[in-house]
């Protein structure tokens, strides 16, 4: 499976929408947090902002400016509609990476769940916990942030996001979900063995190391068992933000734009 490049919302409308006031929010107890975020995700205020992300998308693809404002008018007639359930959105853990025994491969960093334009768009829909509630936070193009969770069949699903890749852990194996996954874990590995090359691929990339410090940037080739540098995709921070959580929207609300070509280090 190829997986297309992704743009944000950050880069198409701007960061001053991400986490703002025309963000749906809705509160729930921890038991029911699907139901709130899928609540948050087809509110009005969520549905308008896709609108305006799927016009922008028309114009980025056109090679047009995407700083010009979007009528209502024009927002509601890309008819966004959410597709599928709102899933859970796990991320490989630094801790697992270090090499810390007993501790999860990987860990919750935000909900997501896919939309369709009326003109036959896809994107995503990102929902992060805000308080007691969710708040829809950013807007991605494509469906891989939703499509891929919904493949757990009874196990957890996780990306490595520095090699796109999407594997499904069950019965304390990790197996691929897409190429990028299948070319790194083969027919699939014990945890151990993860751990293992997970360890040998970042790290002494992870926060605080001497590379981060560095400001080293570039990509990873998931090749099996072997962390050759792949050429490099562009500017790339340290995965910093997975050490708080896992999350790629900035602390102030700002999502890191074109995160296709930002995938580089730990």
């Amino acid at each position: 499976m190829r997986t297309p490049a992704k743009v944000t919302a950050a880069t198409l409308i701007g960061g001053s929408v991400l986490l703002g006031g025309n963000a749906a929010m809705a509160a729930g107890p921890p038991s029911s947090d699907e139901a709130a975020a899928a609540k948050v995700a087809a509110a009005p205020a969520t549905k308008q902002w896709l609108g305006t992300f799927f016009v922008n998308l028309d114009q980025h693809q056109k090679g047009q400016t995407t700083s010009q404002g979007v009528s209502k008018a024009a927002a509601a007639a890309k008819a966004p509609q959410l597709q599928g359930d709102v899933q859970r959105v796990y991320s490989l853990n630094p801790a697992f990476v270090k090499g810390t025994p007993n501790v999860p491969v990987a860990t919750f960093v935000y909900m997501a769940v896919g939309a369709k334009s009326a003109s036959g768009q896809q994107a995503t829909v990102w929902l992060t916990k805000s308080g007691t509630g969710w708040v829809a936070s950013n807007v991605i193009s494509g469906s891989d942030e939703a499509a891929y969770p919904a493949m757990a069949d009874g196990g957890t699903v996780f990306t490595e996001p520095q090699i796109r890749a999407w594997y499904r852990l069950k019965n304390g194996r990790v197996t691929g979900l897409n190429d990028a996954a299948k070319t790194s874990v083969g027919e699939g590995v014990t945890v151990g063995s993860y751990q293992r090359l997970v360890n040998t691929r970042y790290g002494d990339k992870l926060p605080g190391s001497e590379y981060q410090r560095s400001g080293k940037l570039g990509g990873y080739s998931p090749t099996t068992g072997v962390s050759d540098r792949a050429p490099d995709r562009g500017p790339a921070p340290a995965l910093m933000a997975l050490g708080a959580g896992g999350t790629v929207v900035a602390a102030a609300g700002v999502a890191v734009a074109l995160r296709r070509r930002r995938l580089g280090s730990y």
